[in-house]
């Protein structure tokens, strides 16, 4: 006797669609049996868009690392202060082993992302909630830091000085 579920095959659709038995997610091998799979494969794509989004706040606080231990050295090698040896340096450009760290998160974001755009492309409704929830959620908690319009400069027992960006005199 052979089982109905192992001879099924995938139900591929390129229009909107809300199948959970039998459908497929970016390859044969990530296949739904049951409504349990197909549960735990939206939680597990809500939890990888989650993921992504720390993964990208991981690389912006690298990348604030990276300038502000560039700054630093400025100040200490100029006896300024960061914000007069910040403007009156040449551009930051990372050295080639930060570079090469940065090309690995960018690597992990971008294959990541990839990846979760694929399985949006099978149009299922439960998919597709699933990364914009994923995405709501992800960004709710480590996007507060994306906030623009200013920078920190300088901070100090009594608080921290704010420059607008924009508001500096621009090189020319």
């Amino acid at each position: 006797m052979s089982n109905d579920t192992e001879t099924a095959s995938c139900k591929l659709s390129m229009l909107w669609n809300w199948d959970t038995v039998d459908a497929c997610f970016i390859s044969e091998q990530w296949h739904i049996h049951n409504i349990q799979e197909y549960a735990g494969s939206l939680l597990a794509l809500f939890l990888v868009v989650i993921l992504l989004e720390g993964l990208r706040k991981v690389s912006r606080v690298y990348d604030r690392f990276i300038l502000r231990r560039y700054q630093n050295r400025l100040a200490s090698a100029r006896f300024g202060k960061i914000s007069d040896s910040f403007r009156n340096s040449k551009s930051f450009r990372p050295t080639i082993f930060q570079q090469f760290i940065r090309s690995i998160f960018y690597f992990f974001q971008f294959s990541t992302a990839y990846l979760v755009m694929l399985a949006a492309m099978t149009h299922n409704g439960g998919v597709i909630l699933a990364v914009f929830a994923g995405a709501l959620v992800g960004f709710l908690f480590f996007g507060r830091d994306t906030v623009s319009g200013a920078t920190v400069i300088e901070s100090s027992d009594y608080g921290i000085y704010l420059e607008q960006i924009g508001a500096s005199k621009s090189q020319a």
